[in-house]
């Protein structure tokens, strides 16, 4: 061997050694403490490359191992595993019991890597559902709100029965209380109202309104004709509101004038001023 291959010989082995990560020879000679004290920088040494880092937590782990340090031992198996998943554990370098160890530490952290990922699965379903759903929800909150019977968008069927007290505003003293019943489709609103006189006469009205807006609370308009039995014929208009706080009740309130034709009008006014209220049930 010529002079100058031994002296670079001398000059490289050292950098050989150094290459390899030093707590293992602690390890090897049995010296576990200083093996622990040593691997622990040398696996966390942000200088080294990964496969050495990967290397010097393996035997980082196996001199806890020999020390009876079972937990932490598997511990740093664990980390291994979470950030060297490609390093394994040599099974013809390492006892049994190690290895076993070893097996049990990464199975724990792929079930742990499992969990993670189904939990941001299940965090991004509910986050695209929330997303999605505000509509809905919306819509579900409009068909549980009390609904009253709406104009013009709504092209349903109604028929509800009423009762309904009744009083002569202008002071002839007819008061009472009387039926009736109505019929609506959309914003048309038509009834037919049955009211028992005090003299023993009977008043039937016959009215077709409108309704305007939609929702709780709806103002009405309406014409009115008029019978009054043994006195005459008439007509005039009403305005008035329909409540419907519930979908099964509603509560009327009306005002209306008329005009009758009368047969004895020394003895009857011709003109009627009459307000009422009272409520329904809607059937359709």
């Amino acid at each position: 061997m010529s002079p100058r291959a031994f002296v670079l010989m001398v000059l490289l082995a050292p950098l050989a050694a150094w290459s390899q990560p030093r707590g293992v020879d602690f390890y090897k000679r049995g010296q576990y403490e200083k093996a622990i004290d040593k691997l622990q920088r040398e696996a966390d040494d942000p200088s080294s490359s990964p496969k050495e880092q990967a290397l010097a937590r393996v035997y980082l782990a196996a001199s806890m191992h020999a020390l009876g340090m079972k937990d932490e031992a598997r511990a740093q198996l664990e980390e291994l595993a979470r950030r060297h998943p490609e390093q394994r554990v040599d099974t013809r370098r390492f006892p049994p019991d190690f290895v076993e160890l070893a097996d049990l530490a990464r199975g724990n952290v792929e079930a742990e890597r499992l969990r993670a990922e189904a939990q941001a699965q299940e965090t991004e379903q509910r986050r695209s559902t929330a997303v999605a759903e505000p509509s809905r929800s919306v819509e579900a909150w409009r068909e549980n709100e009390p609904q009253s019977p709406r104009a013009g968008s709504d092209a349903s069927f109604r028929l509800r029965p009423e009762v309904f007290g009744y009083v002569d505003m202008l002071g002839q003293g007819a008061r009472g209380f009387g039926v009736g019943v109505s019929l609506g489709y959309g914003g048309l609103d038509s009834s037919a109202r049955l009211l028992p006189g005090p003299d023993g006469r009977w008043g039937i009205g016959l009215e077709l309104g409108y309704l305007l807006g939609n929702g709780l609370i709806q103002p009405r308009i309406a014409l009115r004709g008029t019978l009054v039995t043994g006195v005459g014929v008439g007509g005039g208009g009403t305005v008035g509101v329909r409540v419907t706080p519930w979908s099964q009740l509603t509560f009327l309130v009306d005002v209306g004038v008329e005009k009758l034709a009368v047969s004895a009008p020394e003895r009857f006014r011709s003109v009627l001023l009459t307000a009422s209220a009272g409520v329904g049930v809607p059937l359709l």
